[in-house]
């Protein structure tokens, strides 16, 4: 066993003694979009409001125009979020709920589940002054981001 160790050992060595270097340029987008292989991905963003104590998903037309459009994303990421300040067991269990409040009107719309990653926290993420009615308001959301990944004509996934 210990012959095997030593062995493989000066085996790496030997070959680290015989190694070339070569020039590496660093990807680009341009390189990328030049060799053709994928384009930039891009992402959207939707976030909708909840009522207090809510786990009702309504989103606006706007926003519901751009989830119908969700089943062509590569990746979506939904975040539940809440106004408590001090998270207790109850808030991260709504914050949660809205969560997959959201999962589930996208799936329900063709949108596949294994492309959806669910994400939830209570009172660490405000975007509004929480101490009115209207950031609370604003605070007790979920955000939903799609990102969209296009591959080019020239890119082919078989191997050759």
């Amino acid at each position: 066993m210990k012959r095997l160790v030593i062995l493989a050992s000066f085996m790496t060595f030997a070959n680290v003694a015989k190694a070339q270097t070569f020039h590496v340029e660093p990807i680009t987008s341009n390189t990328v979009s030049d060799v053709g292989i994928i384009e930039m991905p891009r992402s959207n963003t939707v976030t909708v409001l909840f009522d207090n104590r809510s786990i009702i998903f309504r989103p606006n037309f706007s926003d519901s125009s751009i989830l119908d459009d969700a089943k062509h994303a590569a990746l979506i990421t939904v975040r539940g979020r809440t106004s408590t300040p001090i998270p207790s067991a109850n808030d991260e269990q709504l914050a949660l709920s809205r969560a997959v409040s959201a999962r589930k009107y996208l799936v329900e719309r063709g949108v596949s589940p294994l492309k959806i990653h669910v994400n939830y926290a209570s009172g660490s993420d405000f975007i509004a002054d929480n101490s009115t009615p209207e950031g609370k308001c604003q605070n007790q959301r979920v955000k939903i981001e799609l990102v969209y990944v296009t591959p080019t004509s020239g890119y082919s996934s078989a191997p050759q």
